[in-house]
């Protein structure tokens, strides 16, 4: 069974419920590539008698003999909360993933003489260190390490208080960690 870099929970002997289109796939490959273009894509599923694969829109799989469902990861199921201790930061994922860039701001109301280094970890290796000051700060964290893990940890040193209003992690599927 086919696994497109970790993408995907294949589930032999289950299917996804509401097809998307009438458009149907000879190859896994291009399956994922469709799919990762329709932002209503939460899946596949392969029919094993037909040997294709069409584009689901639920994630749910319901049990069937004869089917392949295909659904798709999300880092943290697509409900990411970080949660704070002391100066740190952290955010599970839930699955491994090659984090390629995150994106941190500030919070617009308050802290604007707040400024200072956030280092950036994706499971033990480091990502980035990046220095924020100020209300309207916006950083992009470019991770060249193409570090893979299951947490994101951000700690933030000289800083009098930790006030992130928005966390966006830019990622890619990782086989494992």
């Amino acid at each position: 069974m086919p696994s497109n870099k970790g993408l995907w929970q294949p589930r032999p002997g289950y299917y996804l419920k509401t097809q998307i289109g009438k458009t149907t796939y000879t190859s896994f490959t291009k399956a994922t590539k469709a799919c990762y273009a329709n932002s209503n894509c939460k899946g596949l599923t392969y029919v094993v008698k037909t040997k294709k694969y069409s584009l689901r829109s639920t994630k749910k799989p319901i049990k069937k003999s004869g089917h392949h469902a295909y659904p798709r990861k999300y880092p943290c199921d697509g409900k990411c909360k970080a949660v704070k201790k002391g100066k740190v930061y952290t955010i599970n994922m839930k699955y491994c993933f090659t984090v390629k860039s995150i994106e941190l701001s500030n919070k617009h109301k308050c802290c604007s003489k707040n400024k200072g280094n956030v280092a950036i970890k994706i499971g033990n290796k480091s990502c980035a260190t990046v220095s924020m000051a100020g209300k309207t700060t916006a950083i992009l964290a470019d991770c060249a390490s193409k570090a893979k893990g299951k947490k994101v940890t951000l700690t933030f040193a000289n800083v009098s208080d930790i006030n992130i209003e928005d966390v966006k992690i830019h990622t890619e599927g990782a086989a494992g960690c």
